[in-house]
């Protein structure tokens, strides 16, 4: 008879080391689980955020400034890089243009390195476009004007957002 007590004990002790093995792997199986839809959910916020973020700076940019003849889409010949080794490039910007106490300078809106950035200078100064500030990131930016319309489209992690806006200035 203390035998079949002891070998209950083995068989009782193996089921519960046996529940608790299929316990933890099921509770690691949840856990992965569950990073992998909050790495999701994440990845697709920050998309979001960013194709906001870039269209809200771009519209009130636009806004700030909404005067007549303020605004230009240029091709603009920029340098990257260090004087010995610098490289030419061809940036789409959308361009505000300002006057200083009789000074022009000129605000660059454009994409650049996987960013969308901003350049103010002064009007004479080389185009630098890898040291414009960050802004947010993004992979593209393209702008049309027609009449009194700016429609401005910016792509950001896969998703692309656009602006419509009505230039107040443009129609006097």
């Amino acid at each position: 008879m203390i035998r079949q007590k002891s070998s209950s004990h083995a068989i009782s002790g193996l089921f519960v080391f046996l529940l608790l093995g299929i316990f933890a792997v099921f509770s690691t199986v949840m856990v992965l689980l569950g990073v992998k839809a909050y790495r999701s959910a994440v990845e697709r916020t920050e998309a979001h955020n960013s194709t906001r973020i870039s269209t809200s700076y771009i519209r009130s940019m636009l806004r700030a400034e909404d005067e007549t003849e303020i605004f230009a889409l240029e091709t603009c010949e920029g340098f990257v890089g260090e004087a010995d080794g610098e490289t030419a490039v061809r940036v789409e910007t959308l361009t505000l243009h300002h006057d200083y106490d009789g000074e022009e300078y000129v605000t660059r809106i454009y994409v650049y390195g996987g960013f969308l950035r901003e350049w103010f200078t002064h009007a004479e100064e080389p185009f630098r476009p890898d040291q414009g500030e960050i802004v947010c990131p993004a992979e593209e930016l393209t702008a049309e004007y027609s009449g009194s319309l700016l429609k401005v489209q910016v792509a950001a992690g896969g998703e692309r957002e656009e602006v419509i806006l009505a230039l107040r200035a443009a129609g006097e």
